[in-house]
C-alpha cells in the first residue's frame, strides 16, 4: 500500500504524533484531575484524525487527481483553517 504525501498528511501526521504523545502522558503517567480529561480528549482526537487521513488517502488513490490541484486545494484548506483559528481560537463547546 503507496501512501501519497499530501498537505493534510503531513499537518495531521504531526499532530497524531502530538496527540499520540499528550494521550499517553496524560492518561498514564500524568493521571490526575483535568489531565486525564485531557488525555481522553486527545486520544479521541487521535482516533478522529487517523479516520480523517484515511478518508483523505482513499479519495486521493480512488480517484486520479494530479498531484498539483491535491497540493493547492489542501493547501488553501489548511490556510483557511489557520487564519479561522489565528481569529477564532479553539473551542469545546
Amino acid at each position: 500500500m503507496k501512501i501519497i504525501i499530501t498537505p493534510f498528511l503531513i499537518v495531521i501526521g504531526i499532530l497524531e504524533i502530538l496527540l499520540l504523545f499528550m494521550s499517553i502522558n496524560y492518561l498514564l503517567i500524568d493521571n490526575n484531575g483535568g489531565k486525564a480529561l485531557g488525555g481522553t480528549f486527545a486520544f479521541i482526537g487521535f482516533i478522529i484524525f487517523f479516520f480523517i487521513l484515511g478518508a483523505e488517502q482513499s479519495i486521493v488513490k480512488s480517484k486520479k487527481f494530479s498531484k498539483e490541484n491535491i497540493w493547492i486545494v489542501e493547501t488553501l484548506i489548511l490556510i483557511i483553517a489557520a487564519i479561522y483559528i489565528y481569529f477564532n481560537g479553539i473551542s469545546i463547546g
